[in-house]
Order: C-alpha cells, then sequence, then structure tokens
C-alpha cells in the first residue's frame, strides 16, 4: 500500500500562515464594511478595474495576491494596509505556539505576530 507524507519547511509554513493571516485581515474587512456600507465584490472589483470573479477566487484563496493587489483591495474598502516586521525569538526545547493576532481598523489593517510560549507540560495537560 502506498503511503504519502507531506512535509512542509518552517519558511514554507511561516509563508503559508502570513498568506492566511492576510487573506482573512481583507475577508473580516469586507465583512464589516458589508455590515456598514453595503459594501459588495462587484463594488470593489469597479474600483480596482477588474471582474468581481477575480476579486472573488482571491479572497476565497483560490487565487494569488500580490502585494499591490492587496494594497488596491484595502483602498476600494476605505483601509490602509500596513504590515510590520518583529523579530522572533529563539529559544530551543520550549514548544511554542504562534498566535496570530489581526487587528482592523477603520483606518488601517495592522498585521501583528505575537507569540505564546507553552511548555512541555502545559502541552500535555491539553
Amino acid at each position: 500500500m502506498t503511503s504519502f507524507r507531506i512535509t512542509l519547511t518552517p519558511n514554507k509554513r511561516a509563508a503559508g500562515r502570513f498568506i492566511a493571516l492576510v487573506r482573512r485581515a481583507l475577508q473580516r474587512a469586507l465583512a464589516e464594511e458589508k455590515q456598514k456600507e453595503g459594501l459588495t465584490q462587484s463594488e470593489i472589483a469597479c474600483k480596482i478595474g477588474v471582474h468581481r470573479s477575480v476579486v472573488n477566487r482571491q479572497l476565497r484563496g483560490n487565487e494569488d495576491m500580490t502585494l499591490g493587489r492587496i494594497a488596491e483591495l484595502a483602498w476600494a474598502m476605505n483601509r490602509k494596509a500596513i504590515i510590520q516586521l518583529v523579530e522572533q525569538a529563539q529559544d530551543r526545547g520550549v514548544n511554542r505556539i504562534e498566535k496570530i493576532e489581526t487587528v482592523i481598523t477603520n483606518s488601517s489593517a495592522k498585521l501583528s505576530l505575537d507569540k505564546e510560549r507553552v511548555s512541555n507540560s502545559a502541552l500535555e495537560n491539553v
């Protein structure tokens, strides 16, 4: 019987998590604007000059986005995208769970990475 094993290198895992973070921030911003102003994907697409299906595919994760497109989508939702790069601490012998926190305000989308450290004994109690 054939067995498949998928392994992700730490850099690919970090990239995947960051991309998911950005998509969730955009989706959350769209949901807020839709509730507040009635903004639709069609209106966003019209503002940035693409078809609605392109916006839909990119927000769902079926199509890659460039940094420029992220900025355009944020602009179309009356937001501003800001990305912070924070230094990552390296502790050996301690299991870490990375907590990704997204803060979205009316004037900006701020992405920040916070680390929450969990010891081996705490993980065993889960």
